[in-house]
């Protein structure tokens, strides 16, 4: 039998009774947590510490499961000793590291809860003198390995290893939050700082070429949830944007567009929590990372908007939100999925004000939120793997070969087009390619393709709702079939 030492800081410091809160809500997700992995377990408490004990299979697993929960400073998997004096502690150590040290310096450290006859150099002293003669040395500031004992009352816990936690708070014990999660590297980020102060974090995402781009959302929600949200099945609300943004791409001014955009995303996400009793929206955005994160900008979309909008890292550069993603594990799926960009303007203002935004938002259908909500879907964290099955099993979108006799269409710029393009290869953006589909009629196998993806999957999956054959290819597939420069 293992037994794990669990550490925590944050929540050791807290008055009595919220102590208390905290700690029964972090032996409770460490439990849930264990039990949906399947590992049998008991937990207890001991002055600043929670003991579960696990089986020696499963105790790898276990600590890497518990080292996920937040609320949790370290872990360490220890052998446990009956002792009634510091030689039955010799004795231990001697048992359990005898081995360990042979051919390396290490170094001893103690920690005592209770009242014992002898004190922690005491047993620093006495164990390394008896490890002294299986090891290279002692070395108290660059030793190869650190032995630990605690004791505590008649117990004594001996570990040398120690696992890092995310610390924080237990999830749940700030309420829950409604965090607007985009699939990219910045928002799972934004999720997973919530999660860290304690607050249940559901998640809502926009999506406005599906299935494409809701696959690369799920892969990226799954990693996160199922990782991190121990203790709590996050419900996941999947929108179609895609009516939105043609709105706003035909009424708007379009240097306003990324603005006004973000405003509806707000309403929509401020009315989803109002109706599950979230607390506040959370987003990932930076300031100044992008021209809809300025200040102006910032203030101007979320003019309005009656409840809370966290924004966790607000002060952080990109080089520290990717090292967090990849700590988190997120960055590897997150760098996959493209940013749809036909919402975004190529000379956005950067300087827009509240008036500015209320004056576009005029334009647009007064039931264009409500007709956005009608379109949502809510699914539990825990049953993102089957939704994802069913929804790759009927991926057909995206092509290899162009088929025969099929017209294909260019989405890129004109110089990108003039630079090279398929052989044969219409251009055409985003703003006129419907038109140019409609009057080449529905006959036709139409093949789209642009710089990265996304705009070219976002098409044909518009197309194909309208009844036409339409597919996407990946300028990198032509190119390497074709040769750059035809």
């Amino acid at each position: 039998m293992v037994v794990l030492l669990i550490g925590y800081g944050e929540v050791a410091i807290k008055g009595p009774g919220t102590r208390r809160r905290m700690e029964n809500l972090l032996m409770r997700n460490i439990m849930e947590g264990l039990k949906k992995a399947g590992i049998e377990a008991r937990v207890s408490r001991s002055q600043g510490r929670l003991l579960v004990e696990v089986s020696d299979d499963r105790a790898k697993d276990a600590v890497d499961l518990v080292s996920r929960v937040f609320g949790v400073k370290f872990v360490a998997p220890a052998r446990e000793y009956v002792v009634h004096s510091i030689n039955d502690i010799v004795n231990a150590a001697v048992r359990e590291w005898a081995s360990l040290v042979k051919d390396k310096v290490f170094a001893v450290r103690s920690h005592r809860v209770g009242v014992h006859g002898f004190t922690s150099m005491d047993i620093n002293r006495e164990v390394g003198a008896a490890l002294r003669q299986y090891a290279r040395g002692v070395d108290l500031e660059r030793p190869d390995v650190e032995l630990h004992i605690e004791v505590r009352g008649d117990r004594a816990y001996l570990f040398h290893e120690v696992v890092k936690g995310p610390g924080g708070l237990p999830l749940g014990s700030e309420g829950k939050v409604l965090a607007l999660i985009s699939g990219g590297l910045d928002s799972p980020v934004a999720a997973w700082f919530m999660m860290k102060r304690g607050a249940y974090v559901d998640a809502m995402f926009c999506s406005l070429a599906h299935p494409l781009d809701t696959l690369g959302f799920l892969r990226v929600a799954h990693e996160l949830f199922s990782r991190w949200s121990i203790g709590y099945d996050a419900s996941i609300h999947i929108i179609n944007c895609s009516g939105l943004v043609n709105e706003i791409r035909g009424t708007v001014n379009p240097h306003l567009w990324n603005v006004v955009y973000k405003h509806i995303l707000y309403r929509i996400a401020q009315a989803i929590a109002k109706s599950t009793n979230a607390l506040g929206i959370v987003t990932g955005e930076s300031l100044g990372q992008v021209s809809s994160q300025t200040l102006h900008n910032l203030m101007a979309a979320s003019h309005g908007i009656d409840i809370p909008i966290y924004r966790p890292l607000i002060g952080l550069d990109k080089d520290e939100i990717v090292s967090y993603a990849r700590m988190i594990g997120t960055y590897e799926l997150s760098i996959k999925n493209e940013e749809f960009c036909a919402i975004f303007s190529e000379k956005p203002r950067t300087r827009a004000t509240p008036e500015d935004v209320e004056a576009e938002v005029s334009k647009l259908s007064p039931g264009l939120i409500d007709e956005a909500l009608s379109t949502m879907v809510t699914i539990k964290a825990s049953s993102i793997p089957e939704v994802l099955k069913a929804l790759e099993d009927s991926q057909d979108v995206d092509i290899d070969v162009v088929p025969r006799d099929a017209v294909v269409i260019d989405l890129r710029s004109k110089p990108e087009y003039e630079s090279w393009h398929y052989p044969g290869a219409i251009n055409a953006n985003i703003d006129n390619v419907m038109d140019l589909v409609k009057s080449m009629g529905k006959d036709r196998v139409y093949v789209l393709y642009c710089s990265r993806g996304l705009s070219s999957r976002f098409v044909a999956s518009e197309l194909r709702r309208m009844g036409y054959r339409a597919f996407s290819i990946s300028i990198e597939k032509l190119r390497d079939s074709y040769g750059k420069g035809q």
